[in-house]
C-alpha cells in the first residue's frame, strides 16, 4: 500500500512526520523533553498483563443491572397444583416453579452479581508502563501543554492542527485543565482524562498520547 511521508517543523521546535495511509492517519512527533525511563522504557510488549487489566478495567465499571424473576418474585398462586400421588402425573409443589410456563427463573442473573476480577497490582502497573512504552516506542507521545484560559472547541482544534493530530482517529489528551475538558466534549475522537485516571484500554486504542511535563510527575508517582 503507498504511503506519502511528509517532514514539517513547527514553531515549537518540534519535528512532526505524517504518514498518510489509505486506511488510516498517523502521525509521529518528536519531543525534546526525554521521557522517564520508569513510564516509557519497556522495550517488549506484555500483552497477557495489558489483556487481563482491561478485564480488570472494564469489570470494575460493570454494572448488574439485568435482572429476571425468581419463583420467589414471580405472581401466582402458591397452591399445590395437584396432590402428591394417585394422578400419574409427576409431583408438583407450585405453579410457580420454573419447569412450569410462567414459573420463576432458575439460576437467573440477579443484581448482587458482582463483576470485578482480581488482578495483582504489580500486574496493573505492568500493563499500565507497557502501553505508555509502546506508544513512545511508535513515537505518538507528545510533551506539550494544551491548558486553554477559556472554553473553546474551535481554539483546541486549531491546537491539534498545528501538531497534525485533529485528523487522528483516537486522541488521547492527560490533563486537569477544566476548561480543555469542556472543550473536547463535542469532539468525537478526543478524549481528555486526568492523568491520574488513565486506562491501559485509552493508552491502546491511542492513535496519540499528548501530555504536559507537569503531568508526567503524576503519573510517575502513580507507578512508584
Amino acid at each position: 500500500m503507498a504511503k506519502k511521508l511528509e517532514t514539517k517543523t513547527m514553531e515549537t521546535n518540534q519535528e512532526v512526520k505524517i504518514e498518510q495511509n489509505l486506511s488510516a492517519p498517523k502521525v509521529t512527533f518528536e519531543n525534546n523533553f526525554e521521557l522517564p525511563k520508569i513510564l516509557f522504557g519497556l522495550t517488549e510488549a506484555h500483552s497477557q498483563a495489558v489483556f487481563d487489566t482491561i478485564l480488570y478495567e472494564r469489570g470494575s465499571r460493570r454494572y448488574a443491572t439485568h435482572k429476571v424473576k425468581s419463583r420467589a418474585e414471580v405472581s401466582g398462586t402458591g397452591k399445590k397444583p395437584w396432590k402428591q400421588k394417585g394422578t400419574g402425573k409427576a409431583r408438583a409443589g407450585s405453579r410457580r416453579s420454573p419447569i412450569f410456563v410462567g414459573g420463576g427463573r432458575a439460576f437467573g442473573p440477579t443484581t448482587a452479581r458482582n463483576y470485578n476480577t482480581k488482578v495483582n497490582k504489580k500486574v496493573r502497573k505492568l500493563a499500565f508502563v507497557s502501553a505508555l512504552s509502546q506508544l513512545a516506542n511508535q513515537k505518538q507521545v507528545l510533551v506539550a501543554d494544551f491548558a486553554m484560559n477559556q472554553i473553546s472547541t474551535k481554539e483546541l482544534v486549531q491546537k491539534l492542527d498545528t501538531y497534525k493530530a485533529s485528523k487522528l482517529k483516537h486522541v488521547l489528551i492527560a490533563s486537569t485543565d477544566e476548561n480543555l475538558f469542556l472543550s473536547a466534549r463535542n469532539l468525537q475522537n478526543v478524549v481528555v482524562t486526568k492523568p491520574t485516571s488513565l486506562l491501559v484500554e485509552q493508552l491502546i486504542w491511542a492513535d496519540a498520547l499528548i501530555i504536559a511535563e507537569n503531568d508526567i510527575v503524576k503519573m510517575v508517582e502513580r507507578v512508584k
